[in-house]
């Protein structure tokens, strides 16, 4: 499906639309970028678009699907070597950017067996790439010194951050960021940073999505837990 160029609050956004020009409205949003040639999606209400009579683009030209599974993107895994077991960390990360570079926050869902930890973080102004590492980041500072041997899965939807960290991309820029989150991997014998498809409907994906897109739209942090038991099943 092609891109039209609306106004969205004020800015310049693309749009997925329908051959007509009409945005596509999937569960009360439609699905933007911020720019040509970047992979990076947001969801949106379209009661804050404004058509402009802007361009229409096809995804080709919009270049950022191509470039996704291109490279070391397409080595990526998606599915984990080691299996998690019953003392396994599921780690969930997204980050959120309004513009590029613009007011930015992350979103985190830790999941330890007993706890879950949810994090929403506004980090001020930056860009894409800046939020989806701080987000990572934010995931990994969350594990305690005892849980370090455990089997660990981080899932992030964002391919550069996971190029950058595991798949041999040079970086040119974050590279303070990039080496700390490195050096906390190189303590963590059984992680696996594991690439997730945005906005596919995966729960603890969509959840990171959610705190992330929060934390910009309402410029605060927070963290809430909630205790379960080995069931999953959450406790009074």
């Amino acid at each position: 499906m092609p891109w039209k160029k609306f106004d969205f609050k004020g800015q310049a956004v693309y749009v997925r639309v329908l051959a007509t020009g009409k945005p596509i409205v999937h569960r009360g949003r439609v699905e933007l970028r911020y720019r040509l040639g970047t992979a990076k999606s947001y969801r949106a209400g379209p009661e804050n678009l404004i058509d402009v009579g802007g361009e229409i683009v096809s995804d080709e030209d919009m270049g950022g699907n191509a470039r996704e599974t291109t490279g070391a993107n397409a080595e990526l895994r998606e599915s984990p070597v080691t299996p998690p077991d019953e003392d396994a960390i599921i780690i969930y990360t997204d980050g959120a950017c309004s513009g590029n570079p613009g007011p930015a926050g992350v979103g985190v869902v830790f999941q330890r067996p007993d706890e879950i930890i949810e994090v929403s973080e506004f980090i001020g102004s930056g860009t894409n790439n800046i939020a989806e590492l701080t987000a990572i980041l934010r995931g990994l500072q969350k594990l305690r010194e005892d849980e370090r041997d455990r089997v660990i899965h981080l899932y992030t939807d964002s391919g550069w951050s996971l190029g950058v960290l595991i798949g041999g991309w040079k970086a040119k820029t974050n590279l303070e960021l990039i080496a700390e989150i490195k050096e906390h991997l190189e303590r963590l014998p059984k992680i696996e940073l594991l690439k997730i498809r945005g906005h596919a409907g995966q729960e603890g994906n969509e959840e990171a999505d959610r705190l992330a897109t929060m934390a910009v739209r309402r410029e605060t942090s927070m963290t809430r837990s909630r205790r379960r038991n080995r069931t999953g099943a959450e406790l009074e």
